[in-house]
């Protein structure tokens, strides 16, 4: 699967040019006023993408504007147009996100953010409905992109990509044309970066919901109990679930990653509910000019909901699904296919140590002690003979619940012996979260994430 994605600014003041691409151009010296065309045709991805911005509609708009979904539709129109009148082709998808600065006819204010989180929502879901067998290929070409819309796009793009390459095998291309001179006719596409992406998961643990005030202690009041509302009681929002999901990937923990795992689905109408409520929340003003005011602004925290739908969405198309109940060998199927050993060889050697060997001389792991698993749970560190095999800080007293070691935990991929019970059932085994102790893991893997 390869993807052409390129953010954009105002097409209207582009100039034609003849570009040239891997030593090639057009042969009847045809020019374009973007290089899409040529490497379209160099490279005949699968999918195209378009990013642009919302105060695009100072130059593009002429009519009046009466709300704000007037301005993201009419613009997307404007740009399938050019695509379509000056290119000779339609993207796939156009992506308008949120703006500011001041311009000749409209002001706009928000939070610069706001455009990376909303991009990284819709790439999110573009890439998750994808059918990938094995390989994405992406190419960004930056070449007609806004300064700090490029730089959040691709910022947005890359980490996207780092969660994908989990499960799959991803490159990422990124090109700029020469410069645009006067008098220049011809311009040369350039390969700036070209490299394989590393699977990796940026999470941080913030003290905010989703969506906030934008601005002033004013704001705070006015929206303060209105936006805890809307996200507990019409949402049923959790910050501590969707972290500890996230964090038990960060962390690679495979008993929490299936008994945390939500479902993507309802994940995604959390997400459109947010944005909705978000969107509902801009104001247009008239005045000396048009002023768009967005009165919310989105947070890290709507990032994680964004992580955690992408996640869960490719861990689903795999065949997983949250379990109470977790048969040992769906964390096997887990390791092999989120935690490969050429990707992550610490973390694959780790949780296979845990998990044991089926080698009557070998008693490491669960399957070490397979003999010793009943039918009915049983807390591990009690299997593993208590005190006799001592790895954990149980407590003398044998009234109080043992409690889990911290550097056990992590260094034993979640299979710490205070934290799960094990049981054996026709024939395989099962393990499940110590509920006596959940809540204490829990507070370990949100604790342990970066905080902003």
């Amino acid at each position: 699967m390869k993807i052409l994605i390129a953010p954009w600014g105002n097409p209207l003041v582009w100039k034609e040019v003849e570009y040239m691409y891997k030593g090639r151009k057009k042969p009847d010296g045809k020019k374009f006023k973007d290089p899409l065309p040529i490497i379209k045709e160099e490279e005949n991805p699968d999918k195209i993408i378009i990013v642009s911005v919302d105060t695009l509609a100072n130059a593009l708009l002429k009519n009046n504007i009466s709300n704000y979904s007037d301005i993201r539709e009419k613009i997307q129109e404007e740009i399938y147009q050019f695509c379509q009148n000056e290119l000779k082709f339609k993207p796939d998808k156009v992506i308008i996100s949120y703006g500011f600065g001041e311009f000749s006819k409209m002001k706009f204010l928000g939070s610069a953010m706001d455009f990376y989180y909303d991009v990284f929502k819709e790439l999110s879901f573009f890439f998750s409905e994808l059918e990938v067998s094995s390989k994405i290929e992406v190419i960004f070409d930056a070449t007609h992109g806004i300064n700090w819309t490029t730089i959040l796009t691709y910022r947005a793009l890359r980490e996207i990509l780092e969660i994908l390459a989990y499960v799959y095998d991803v490159d990422l291309k990124v090109l700029n044309s020469d410069p645009f001179v006067e008098n220049i006719t011809s311009l040369n596409i350039n390969v700036i970066e070209n490299v394989k992406i590393l699977p990796r998961i940026a999470v941080y643990n913030i003290d905010k919901r989703p969506i906030e005030p934008f601005s002033s202690e004013q704001d705070m009041k006015k929206f303060g109990s209105y936006i805890s509302n809307f996200l507990y009681n019409n949402l049923s929002y959790n910050k501590e679930e969707i972290l500890v999901f996230l964090g038990s990937f960060y962390f690679a923990l495979p008993v929490f990653i299936l008994s945390y795992m939500p479902c993507s689905s309802n994940v995604k109408f959390k997400i459109n509910e947010i944005s909705k409520e978000f969107e509902r929340n801009i104001k247009l003003k008239n005045s000396v000019k048009l002023e768009v005011l967005r009165e919310l602004k989105y947070t890290e925290n709507f990032a994680n909901f964004s992580k955690a739908y992408l996640v869960s969405s490719i861990l689903e198309k795999f065949g997983f699904g949250r379990l109470n109940d977790i048969p040992l060998s769906k964390i096997e199927e887990l390791k092999k296919k989120v935690f490969d050993e050429k990707k992550f060889p610490i973390e694959s050697y780790r949780i296979s140590v845990e998990m044991g060997s089926e080698k009557e001389h070998d008693k490491r792991g669960i399957k070490g002690i397979k003999d010793r698993i009943e039918r009915y749970y049983k807390l591990y560190f009690a299997l593993r003979g208590g005190s006799e095999e001592k790895e954990s800080d149980l407590t003398e007293n044998a009234e109080k619940e043992p409690q889990i070691d911290k550097r056990n935990f992590f260094a034993h991929a979640g299979f710490e012996y205070n934290t799960i019970e094990i049981k054996k059932e026709n024939g395989e085994i099962y393990v499940r979260i110590y509920d006596n102790n959940r809540r204490q893991a829990e507070a370990y893997i949100t604790d342990d994430l970066p905080k902003i």
